[in-house]
C-alpha cells in the first residue's frame, strides 16, 4: 500500500503508469477510488497518482485549524516525499480549490492546471448544511442523500450505486474539517495572477457548482454534455481526451 510520512501524519495515493506526472485530487464527498478510470485511461500517458487527502480514504486525520494553507502544504510534503519537483495538477471541486491554493505558494511546480467542476470562494451557508448533515446522518445516509445529485439524470444505476459507495466511506473528522476549510477559502486572486496552463472542464449538467461565468485570464474552458458535478466518472473517455489533449507538448 503506498504511504508516505508526511508532518508525522500518513498519506496514501494510488499509482499508475510511467512518464510526467499528473496528481489527482478528489472532492469532499469522494477518495481516490473515484479516479480508478483516469488511472486507468491516462497511465500509458502519464504517471497518474490520486491521492488520499487527510482524513479520507487510508490517510490518517487532519489536525489543527482547517484551512486550504493545510491541505496544499500536505500536498507539497507528499511531492516532496516521491521526490516530484515538476508536476501536471488536476483538481475537482474541493480538490480544485486546493490545486488553486497549491499554486498561490507553489506556482513553479505546476506545468500545467486542471480545474474540475470547481469553486474559487467559500460558502458559509453550504458549511451549515454541511456540518447539519454530517452530525445528524451516518456517512452511509449522508450519500445516499447526496450521491446520485453528483451525477446527471441520466447516470445509469451502477454509476450512482458506485459514487454511494465511495461516499459513504467520508469519515466525519475528514469530511467537517474539509467543510470548514472550503466555507473559509478564497482563491479569486489566484485565478487572476495564474501564470500557468490553464484548462477548466465542467459537466454540462452539474448543478452543484455551476460553470463560472467568467473564465480567468488566459484559460481555456471545456463542457461536457449529459455529465454532472462528477464529469470524470460519468463520461470518462471525453473527459480522459479532454485532458490527454491538453497535457500534451504540442497542445494546451
Amino acid at each position: 500500500m503506498p504511504l508516505a510520512t508526511v508532518a508525522g501524519g500518513s498519506i496514501h495515493y494510488e499509482t499508475a503508469g510511467e512518464g510526467l506526472p499528473l496528481v489527482l485530487l478528489h472532492g469532499i464527498g469522494s477518495n481516490s477510488r473515484s479516479w480508478r478510470r483516469q488511472l486507468a485511461g491516462l497511465c500509458s500517458d502519464f504517471k497518474v497518482i490520486a491521492w488520499d487527502a487527510p482524513g479520507y480514504g487510508q490517510s490518517s486525520d487532519p489536525a489543527g485549524k482547517p484551512s486550504m494553507r493545510f491541505y496544499a502544504d500536505r500536498l507539497r510534503g507528499l511531492l516532496d516525499a516521491l521526490d516530484l519537483p515538476r508536476i501536471f495538477l488536476l483538481g475537482h471541486s474541493t480538490g480544485g480549490v486546493v490545486a488553486q491554493e497549491f499554486c498561490r505558494a507553489n506556482a513553479g511546480a505546476v506545468e500545467k492546471l486542471i480545474l474540475a467542476d470547481t469553486s474559487k470562494r467559500g460558502s458559509k451557508s453550504k458549511l451549515e448544511e454541511r456540518l447539519r448533515m454530517i452530525r445528524t446522518m451516518t456517512p452511509a445516509q449522508l450519500a445516499a442523500e447526496r450521491g446520485p445529485r453528483l451525477l446527471s439524470p441520466s447516470a445509469p444505476e451502477s454509476l450512482v450505486r458506485e459514487v454511494v459507495s465511495i461516499m459513504s466511506e467520508v469519515r466525519p473528522a475528514g469530511y467537517e474539517f474539509a467543510a470548514i476549510a472550503l466555507a473559509e477559502s478564497d482563491t479569486q486572486d489566484v485565478l487572476r495572477d495564474l501564470r500557468i496552463p490553464t484548462l477548466l472542464i465542467w459537466g454540462g449538467e452539474d448543478e452543484i457548482t455551476p460553470v463560472w461565468d467568467e473564465v480567468p485570464p488566459g484559460a481555456r474552458l471545456e463542457v461536457i454534455p449529459k455529465a454532472g458535478h462528477l464529469c470524470y466518472a460519468e463520461q470518462p473517455e471525453k473527459f480522459n481526451d479532454i485532458v490527454r489533449d491538453f497535457l500534451s507538448p504540442l497542445r494546451g
